[in-house]
């Protein structure tokens, strides 16, 4: 591995002990991988970290990812410069192809950030540390750009320095140091790296601010880097006692048993600037089968004016999103549910009870616990979904509109459809889990209770 002349190394002010000051984190891995463009900050990264393993510094084991996108004509002589400089280096080298999906609202650069970040969870193992060379200037654009995109608290705090990532983590160390530090350090180190033509392509906003905006901001205030660099931390913190309020908040309003549903009463207690931070917390913490984007202010202002209203007396629907991000935001009564849309129910068809009905996602699957210890019950029943205008025959002789059935049980309107009803000669015998007509399965049913609806816990309790 070259050895940095030490001299030159301190002159810039960056060395691999400092590196290693900014991010102490970095001294106690065990392993570290480092995504590498084969950029100017990629490759100082890269070799601080290589000269910190030289000098007894680190003890992490170091490998190397590079993510090739597909998006530029240079891309493969990108990679082959990158595979050559870890030969050089000795560096074990990893080079991930992805493939960029524009989805509806997408720039190219927020496909190509997804598409990337979900390559590094791929590829990183339990316990290993992603370092990425995102830099000040990286993060002042990024605060100036959330600025001007009217961005809350957590966008305002930009470019987080350490977050989890899959099974590991991802650290930022050079944050707080300049690009004119790297760059004095690349040319004292004598290094080598990649000029990406679309870098200095001003119709990108970032390169706009960066080549156009921050120069004359700098002109009338030398330290705009820092101030907002400082600004940016400020932020950070304040998202981070946001964040504290809306735990707090979220124990008064939450039911019990269920991440997904909030209380409406409750939720009306808050005035308006404490529901909108209660539910955009709760929306962004939910279990991994509801994660989605962030909601923004106006999506939140609807949530309150939509659904909150005390006015209101019928249920409501707030849906968003498309694809694997769509979700659904209910109100029946004095719940708050959120769900992703439930899939169209299946067509009719017979079920023998001897064996597991599966049924589409999230349904889950319905099981008849010993149907030959049960003398009487018929073997197979027929498996339907609500159509409109079902009644029922209860044992003792009354009729109910399944209408009036979902109402008593407080069924919510958007589960309906989606409940398995169970036929037996063109009888209506179980609703769900539930025997409703005994009589005619066998009396033993009406005690024993056989049937069982395996579902989602988001779909249960009801």
């Amino acid at each position: 591995m070259p050895s940095a002349p030490a001299e030159q190394s301190a002159a810039t002010g960056l060395t691999p002990a400092r590196l290693l000051s900014l991010c102490p984190a970095l001294a106690t891995a065990s392993a570290i991988c480092v995504a590498c463009s084969g950029g100017l900050d990629s490759t100082v990264l890269l070799h601080l970290l290589v000269q910190a393993r030289v000098n007894s510094l680190l003890v992490a084991s170091l490998r190397v990812f590079h993510v090739h996108h597909g998006m530029q004509l240079e891309a493969d002589s990108w990679l082959e410069h990158c595979r050559a400089q870890c030969e050089q280096w000795q560096l074990p080298f990893t080079a991930i192809r992805v493939r960029v999906e524009l989805h509806q609202g997408d720039s190219p650069e927020a496909a190509a950030r997804r598409a990337r970040y979900f390559a590094f969870e791929e590829a990183l193992q339990p316990g290993e540390v992603l370092v990425q060379a995102h830099h000040a200037n990286d993060q002042a654009e990024t605060l100036l750009l959330r600025l001007l995109r009217g961005s809350g608290m957590t966008g305002l705090g930009s470019i987080p320095a350490a977050r989890r990532l899959g099974v590991g983590r991802l650290l930022r160390p050079l944050l707080v140091v300049g690009r004119n530090q790297l760059l004095a350090y690349a040319h004292a180190n004598r290094l080598q790296w990649i000029e990406d033509p679309s870098n200095t392509d001003t119709r990108y906003d970032r390169n706009f601010l960066r080549w156009q905006v921050i120069p004359v901001l700098q002109q009338q205030w030398p330290s705009t880097v820092n101030s907002l660099l400082r600004s940016a931390s400020l932020a950070a913190e304040a998202d981070g006692l946001l964040n504290e309020l809306a735990a707090a908040d979220l124990l008064q309003v939450h039911i019990d048993g269920f991440a997904n549903r909030l209380s409406v009463a409750a939720l009306q207690q808050l005035n308006p600037a404490r529901q909108r931070n209660l539910l955009r917390h709760w929306i962004l913490t939910q279990p991994p089968e509801l994660q989605g984007g962030a909601p923004g202010y106006e999506l939140l202002q609807r949530c309150i004016s939509e659904l909150l209203d005390p006015m209101i007396t019928q249920p409501r629907l707030l849906a968003w999103g498309e694809g694997a991000e769509a979700l659904q935001l209910h109100r029946y009564r004095d719940v708050l549910c959120l769900l992703r849309p439930l899939p169209p129910p299946p067509a009719a068809q017979g079920w023998t009870l001897e064996q597991a009905l599966k049924l589409p996602a999230p349904l889950g699957s319905l099981h008849w616990r010993e149907p030959s210890q049960m003398p009487g019950v018929p073997q197979q029943l027929e498996l339907r979904f609500r159509v409109g205008g079902e009644r029922i025959v209860r044992d003792d002789g009354h009729h109910q509109t399944l209408k009036n059935y979902w109402q008593q049980r407080g069924i919510p309107p958007w589960l309906r459809d989606s409940v398995p009803l169970l036929y037996h000669g063109g009888e209506l015998v179980a609703i769900g889990d539930e025997v409703i007509a005994a009589s005619s399965l066998g009396m033993a049913t009406k005690k024993l209770q056989p049937l069982c609806w395996q579902r989602s816990h988001l779909l249960c309790g009801w």
